[in-house]
């Protein structure tokens, strides 16, 4: 299959949208600009978070708690908070300031975690958050925020943020009192696309409605704020003529009172949370609300009349404030007022065309994907010259990097020929320069002026990180030579070289990057961004696995957090534990020239034993390094099988995807490899039973509580430990495994047959192993210090240890 390259459609790779769960307006909201991002950046990856269940387990429940219990039963109590932000500047302030540190601190680990490249808000604490992270954290990518209500309020508004939206030019002058300092811009209604104007009889055709009636849509919200059972009775007697569908959301109770009024439909309709919102909202003549949320957004974008009726405290008050005062809804306080409304509509239809006429024209101005492209473009405020801090488990490496033991971790793509020639730079700096634009982790330029911290207001230089050198002496010690010399000391550490050797028709992508970027899963996301897949890959890869970072409250958050502590205090006894044993050290000199070993191995004959002997791939794998390195290193009197050779094995802490392209996420578990002399199937039976028993223990969780420890000691102190505990001292070699993308890839149109992963060496420890999985071969590979070829160690010795170990286990084990 040939695959055509598209060049990089020039917008955000990465979008984070950050809501939460408080009603449905804000999550409304967050579907309408995910839709829009879709639309004008085809191909772009969307996260969206819930602000108050990244705040901690339980916030979203109290949160919403309080909200309902004060709209419901104390709101002058609502009032007089919402009163209080406007009326005292200082409390505004100290609110926001409290809210948005909270918020802010537990909004790094997720934005570290996905690392976008565009951020919008749709909740006032994630707004408030995101501003902190401006003035105090150094947050270096474009953000905005969208106001889900027709009026703003001072908790919306951040002078931080990059852009404020508000949806119509009435709210500008309130907006702009919330915080002088804040750019504040009108955008179009940010509604799905679904709510549009449309045929009023045949939305009443497809639900059931009838014909000839007033039909009068009453949605109060999710929670069906309000005495919903007295408006709906209210415009009931109003007129036989009128029948009233009552959106009751998330309210049951609502809901079954208004059934126990045993009302026929052609009457009385009542509906819990639907999805159907945009065909009854089309249908309607009337939609009522107390609040003014998205219900009035979507029918103002519907060309629909809007009647606000008793609006609930602040915020439903001063959205049916401006709503009249722009013209876009009437207001009625009571009943008497709906019923003369009613009369009113029923006597003269035409008012209602000139109300959806002004809706209309509110809803025609501009679009959502507009304001995107301005965010997009948009310079991110930071305070201070504050820069983005380098995460502690990623300064780590920093930190464990010595003159002849740079932690860089890379990977070897093996590429097919092209049709009609040849790659060329020019091919390489064409497919990989518009991803450096989209992709902020290729775009970080590491700063230590006395902190360390990333800075993002620069590009790397295409002709310095991306290169193509031709393979005169040969592809193997071509990659020796790339992976011996250093990176570019400008501060972006990673860089790419596209290597050519003719004469054995082989051509090479290697990308390298150091270990403070982020680990091999890491990479792998990395290295599929750039990529090309097929045109028809669903590239479920890409996406996080269901569940992933959902908050767990009440009494399941607390039974799984004494779980998770239990297996941590376990798995410190364990690590504690294994580091008295004895192991095997590599003793050899050290030298800064690497050797690149590499052996891809079909997929099916790694299943193959897998299925055979009851393991899992990663076991077979790891064995199958054990048994390579126990026949190259006792052939050169390296180990002599008295002692284990010590790994440590990075564990990803979740199902592992590609859904992450930055930062250090894995723990690791030690295991013994057994080196002596015996049969494969003996040796996998014990790394497996090893790797087991240890994750099982607690090893993993207990490695990253280390790992967060260490973040807190002074920075000397940091390197003293980084450079003690990376090296032989704990354990003698590193075995990765990793899972890539199960689809056809492609770079620069051709096609990547195989992914080999090179993992760094460590103090005192000359040879790592890696395996990657990716369409359906495994890429193993060895990293040697040049200094054991001494010791007749050397890389066709390795590559051949390797396959001998898999046809071993293949004949002892299929035969």
């Amino acid at each position: 299959m040939v695959l055509t390259v598209a060049p990089g459609y020039g917008g955000p790779q990465r979008l984070l949208v950050v809501s939460a769960d408080m009603g449905g307006g804000h999550e409304a909201t967050a579907a309408a600009l995910e839709q829009a991002a879709t639309a004008v950046w085809p191909g772009v990856e969307i996260e969206r978070l819930d602000t108050l269940d990244v705040m901690g387990p339980g916030v979203g429940r109290l949160f919403r708690r309080i909200y309902v219990g004060n709209v419901e039963h104390t709101p002058w109590l609502y009032e007089f908070f919402y009163a209080q932000l406007w009326r005292h500047a200082w409390f505004a302030r100290a609110s926001k300031r409290f809210t948005g540190s909270w918020s802010g601190r537990r909004l790094v680990e997720r934005i570290d975690r996905f690392d976008p490249d565009l951020v919008v808000s749709t909740y006032p604490l994630a707004s408030s958050g995101l501003a902190w992270l401006h003035a105090h954290r150094g947050l270096d990518r474009p953000t905005a925020a969208y106001v889900s209500d027709i009026a703003p309020h001072p908790f919306w508004i951040h002078g931080a943020l990059g852009l404020n939206y508000v949806v119509h030019a009435a709210a500008l002058p309130h907006a702009r009192a919330c915080d002088p300092d804040a750019v504040v811009d009108v955008c179009a209604l940010p509604v799905q696309r679904d709510f549009h104007p449309g045929p009023r009889r045949a939305a009443r055709q497809s639900l059931g409605l009838a014909a000839d009636a007033l039909v009068a849509v009453v949605s109060c919200g999710a929670y069906a704020f309000g005495d919903v059972v007295r408006t709906v009775r209210t415009l009931l007697d109003a007129s036989e003529r009128v029948q009233v569908v009552a959106a009751c959301g998330r309210n049951e109770d609502t809901r079954a009172r208004l059934q126990a009024l045993g009302l026929p439909e052609r009457r009385l309709r009542a509906i819990g949370w639907t999805d159907q919102m945009p065909a009854l909202v089309r249908a309607a003549d009337l939609v009522l609300s107390n609040a003014g949320g998205a219900i009035a957004l979507e029918a103002i974008a519907s060309g629909r009349p809007l009647v606000m009726f008793r609006p609930i405290a602040a915020h439903g008050e001063a959205n049916a404030d401006l709503l009249v005062v722009s013209g876009l809804a009437e207001l009625c306080a009571d009943e008497d007022q709906l019923t003369a409304y009613v009369h009113s509509v029923l006597r003269d239809p035409g008012a209602l065309r000139e109300v959806a006429e002004r809706a209309h024209q509110v809803a025609s101005r501009g679009t959502t994907e507009e304001s995107l492209r301005q965010v997009a473009t948009s310079t991110p405020r930071t305070g201070g010259g504050r820069r983005w801090r380098v995460r502690p488990s990623d300064a780590f490496f920093l930190h464990a990097d010595r003159p002849l033991r740079v932690q860089e971790v890379g990977a070897v793509l093996e590429l097919d020929p092209v049709a009609g020639g040849r790659l060329t730079l020019a091919d390489a700096q064409r497919t990989v320069g518009p991803r450096v634009h989209g992709l902020p982790i290729l775009r970080r330029r590491l700063v230590d002026d006395g902190r360390l911290g990333w800075d993002l207001s620069g590009t790397a230089d295409l002709a310095t990180h991306v290169t193509a050198a031709e393979a005169e002496h040969g592809m193997d010690a071509a990659l020796d030579d790339y992976w011996s010399e250093p990176l570019p000391p400008d501060g972006f550490p990673w860089a790419v070289r596209l290597l050519q050797a003719p004469t054995e028709g082989r051509t090479v992508f290697a990308v390298k990057t150091h270990h403070i970027l982020g680990d091999g899963i890491s990479l792998l996301g990395l290295l599929d961004r750039l990529l090309d897949p097929a045109p028809d890959d669903p590239l479920d890869e890409r996406r996080p696995a269901p569940g992933t970072g959902a908050s767990v409250s009440g009494r399941s958050g607390i039974r799984n957090g004494v779980r998770q502590g239990r297996l941590v205090v376990a798995g410190l006894a364990s690590l504690a534990t294994s580091s008295l044993g004895s192991w095997t050290h590599l003793d050899c000199e050290q030298t800064a020239r690497r050797l690149i070993a590499t052996a891809p191995v079909e997929e099916a004959r790694v299943r193959a034993v897998a299925a055979a002997t009851g393991c899992r791939a990663h076991e077979v794998v790891i064995a199958v390094v054990a048994h390579a390195l126990a026949d190259l290193l006792g052939s050169a009197g390296l180990v002599d099988g008295s002692r284990p050779l010590r790994a440590m094995v990075p564990v990803a802490r979740r199902a592992p995807r590609l859904d992450r392209v930055f930062g250090n996420w894995t723990a690791a578990v030690t295991v013994d490899l057994p080196v002596g002399a015996m049969g494969f199937r003996q040796r996998l039976e014990r790394v497996t039973a090893q790797l087991r028993a240890r994750a099982a223990r607690g090893e993993p969780q207990a490695a990253h509580v280390v790992m967060q420890l260490l973040g807190h000691l002074p920075a000397p102190a940091r390197t003293v430990t980084a450079r003690t505990i990376y090296t032989r001292r704990f354990f003698s070699t590193i075995v990765s495994y990793m899972p890539a993308a199960r689809g056809d890839r492609w770079f620069a149109g051709a096609q990547v047959r195989s992914i080999c992963p090179v993992v760094p060496l460590a103090e005192g420890v000359p040879v790592t192993a890696g395996a990657v999985v990716s369409s359906g071969v495994v890429g193993l590979a060895l990293v040697l210090d040049a200094a054991l070829v001494a010791r007749d160690v050397d890389r066709p010795a390795a590559t051949e240890a390797v396959l001998r170990a898999v046809r071993a286990a293949e004949d002892e084990v299929l035969r």
